[in-house]
């Protein structure tokens, strides 16, 4: 067993259906698409459902939440065809969405944290600049 294998995390079940599925997490690949579809949803009032809060995403946002739930059922079940997993999403994905976020560690409250960092990161490069 390689040194990274034990953090790592194979798969959380999820049930759809009465059936339980197993997601696995997503790659580096996808940390674009992921913080985009994260910062879409910054926006969001707190309580809405998924539904109300999708409804205010951009387009932008849209095709990460696409590529992020595509590329989590191509990784979790590599011998679906393209066309069942891109349905399978499609049909699901307010089931699908929430805890995909949810397996790949960008909690609500990672996410109040990097919020945080952001602004103590503004506030100390205007404090840096006013210094000089």
């Amino acid at each position: 067993m390689g040194k990274f294998e034990k953090h790592i995390a194979k798969g959380e079940p999820i049930e759809i259906d009465g059936e339980e599925f197993v997601l696995k997490p997503l790659t580096t690949e996808f940390i674009p698409d992921f913080f985009r579809a994260m910062k879409a949803f910054s926006g969001a009032k707190e309580g809405a459902s998924i539904e109300e809060t999708l409804k205010n995403i951009d387009d932008m946002g849209l095709k990460a939440i696409q590529r992020i739930i595509e590329g989590t059922l191509a990784r979790s079940y590599p011998d679906e065809s393209e066309e069942n997993r891109k349905i399978f999403g499609m049909k699901y994905m307010m089931i699908l969405f929430p805890k995909i976020i949810e397996i790949n560690s960008a909690q609500p409250t990672d996410m109040e944290t990097i919020k945080k960092a952001k602004v103590l990161e503004r506030v100390h490069g205007q404090t840096t600049k006013a210094q000089e």
